[in-house]
């Protein structure tokens, strides 16, 4: 069964702030026409590039509640070495996630990622409407495992309408690679490291959703907390 990711108010931010999925379920759903009202690209003029060399509050906002095992929250992000830094903290199922200050429409989004090795837990790039009820939600889940799967979604409405698991060619602990979530009207594709693994034609999100970045843990997998911190760095987010 899915997990409802609950969608927290914006926190209050200080300016000196360094540090602040989803379940299967059947595939299900009816193919819409998009809505004509959605932005053709982004809510933001040209393309956006955050190399994470401070974390910007403006436009970052830390995860700050309950998910899968346990709870994200502000105290595990923070930027560092170029990087968005979102913490496991050792000995808890505690973890971290940021969003977008706004939602942003038909797009390319593309997140550089290294991920932890920390087995029973989740690094996820994702577009997620965050809304009461169903929420659409195109997500890249990667299992931080050794395993190399990753898991590509699409949900409308609060309703999963496609998933595929597939084996990157990479281990995604070593180093970083490029996650890139092409979402346009009629067609969502998944890049990784420019090459196309996935695609869909039908059953698609049609609404402007947030861009976020977390790792957790989900109460689908099993695994113990990992012994020392350990952390999803994001290089870079662009869109």
């Amino acid at each position: 069964m899915r997990t409802v990711r609950p969608f927290p108010p914006a926190p209050v931010l200080l300016l000196a702030l360094a540090a602040a999925c989803t379940e299967a379920s059947a595939p299900t759903g009816v193919d819409e026409e998009p809505l004509s009202s959605l932005p053709a690209k982004s809510a933001t003029a040209g393309v956006v590039t955050d190399d994470f060399d401070l974390l910007d509050p403006a436009r970052w906002l830390p995860g700050d509640h309950a998910l899968g095992r346990g709870r994200l929250a502000p105290a595990n992000v923070s930027a560092a070495g170029g990087a968005a830094v979102l913490t496991l903290p050792a000995g808890r199922y505690d973890g971290a996630e940021i969003r977008s200050a706004a939602r942003h429409g038909y797009g390319s989004y593309l997140a550089r990622l290294r991920t932890p090795l920390a087995p029973g837990s989740i690094s996820a790039f994702f577009l997620y409407q965050g809304v009461e009820g169903g929420n659409d939600e195109v997500d890249v889940e990667i299992h931080n495992d050794g395993s190399r799967r990753v898991i590509f979604t699409t949900w409308v409405a609060g309703k999963q309408t496609n998933s595929v698991t597939r084996t990157l060619p990479f281990d995604p602990a070593a180093t970083f690679h490029d996650y890139r979530i092409e979402y346009q009207a009629g067609k969502v594709r998944f890049l990784v490291d420019g090459a196309l693994m996935q695609q869909w034609t039908s059953k698609l999100p049609k609404n402007a959703m947030y861009v976020m970045t977390n790792a957790w843990w989900p109460i689908w997998l099993s695994g113990a907390p990992a012994t020392a911190d350990v952390s999803l760095r994001v290089d870079r987010i662009e869109y």
